[in-house]
């Protein structure tokens, strides 16, 4: 089965960055038709670096976050014919060999069960927080880590995160586009979360979403800060105040309105274990405490007032 990928990589303020992305791009075992960078109306002038000539440039006149890139990113993988879209952040760094692995598990078809493969995502060393990722599967108590198989290199999830998954663009016939905003990326799912949900989304619709064990991503989240304290490892994103509001405020709106059932009491436990690890984390680790506690608290009432357009950032 022959299929045409198209590989997005989303970049706001990445002119530092992005050259590493595309260098890893370029260096995999399978040859790329076509690079797509969204620049979601960066300042650093990444839009109007020199590329290679695979590369064209889409930009943002604002931006519209993470989920807006891959929103316009599927747009125009469809209207030019590809079947499938990996999608990448600026500061991801695939290793060689990560897309002709994720190839691989699409044309072995179904692996071993009777559905459709909608999303099939790398696994994510990442890199500043001592830890490995291989998606998700979600429960009415919250997220919980998917269970390995030695036997096998793919692992059956609900949702992986953006960076990493090829999607199937089949797929949005039957769950339509990302959510995202049209003002900015404070609006809706367009920055934090937007993944969890699209990708749920097409698991709820009957599609499969596996994660493959040995095509890896070195991911460098935010600015990772660690401390051993009492023989115990402490890790922090260091995230600003702006993306923790928005992390916490479309966390909640997602378990409380969109995810289809709920146990209460552990999703209670699962979220308040959450909570008081960022909040020990930012207390401990990062400056700017204050306006960062401030911001994971407003970012909660919001999320229950389901309140999805505040513009904290403005």
């Amino acid at each position: 089965m022959n299929v045409r990928i198209l590989v997005q990589v989303t970049a706001w303020n990445g002119a530092d960055i992005i050259g590493v992305a595309l260098a890893a791009i370029l260096q995999q075992t399978v040859v790329v038709e076509e690079i797509l960078i969204v620049d979601n109306a960066s300042t650093d002038g990444t839009a109007d670096l020199v590329y290679p000539e695979i590369v064209t440039v889409v930009r943002h006149s604002v931006n519209l976050g993470i989920g807006g890139a891959v929103k316009t990113g599927i747009e125009y993988a469809r209207m030019r014919g590809y079947d499938w879209i990996w999608v990448l952040d600026a500061d991801s760094d695939p290793r060689s060999d990560a897309l002709e692995l994720l190839i691989r598990t699409v044309q072995a078809g179904d692996l071993d069960g009777d559905r459709e493969i909608g999303v099939v995502g790398s696994s994510h060393n990442l890199v500043r927080l001592g830890r490995m990722l291989h998606g998700r599967v979600l429960t009415p108590g919250g997220p919980r880590l998917p269970k390995l198989h030695e036997d096998r290199n793919y692992i059956d999830c609900d949702s992986v995160i953006w960076s990493g998954a090829l999607i199937n663009l089949a797929v949005v016939d039957r769950v339509g586009l990302p959510r995202a905003g049209a003002r900015g990326c404070w609006e809706d799912l367009s920055l934090d979360y937007g993944d969890i949900e699209y990708t749920y989304r097409i698991h709820r619709a009957g599609y499969r979403i596996l994660v493959h064990r040995k095509s890896l991503i070195d991911h460098r989240i935010g600015k990772g800060l660690h401390r051993r304290i009492l023989g115990h490892d402490l890790y922090s994103s260091n995230h600003s105040a702006f993306r923790r509001y928005l992390y916490f405020r479309n966390l909640v709106h997602f378990w409380l309105r969109i995810y289809h059932r709920r146990n209460w009491p552990m999703l209670l436990v699962w979220f308040s274990y959450r909570l008081c690890v960022t909040l020990t984390g930012i207390a401990v680790l990062e400056d700017e405490r204050g306006s960062k506690l401030k911001a994971c608290i407003s970012g909660i009432l919001d999320g229950l007032r389901g309140r999805m357009d505040a513009n904290v950032a403005g």
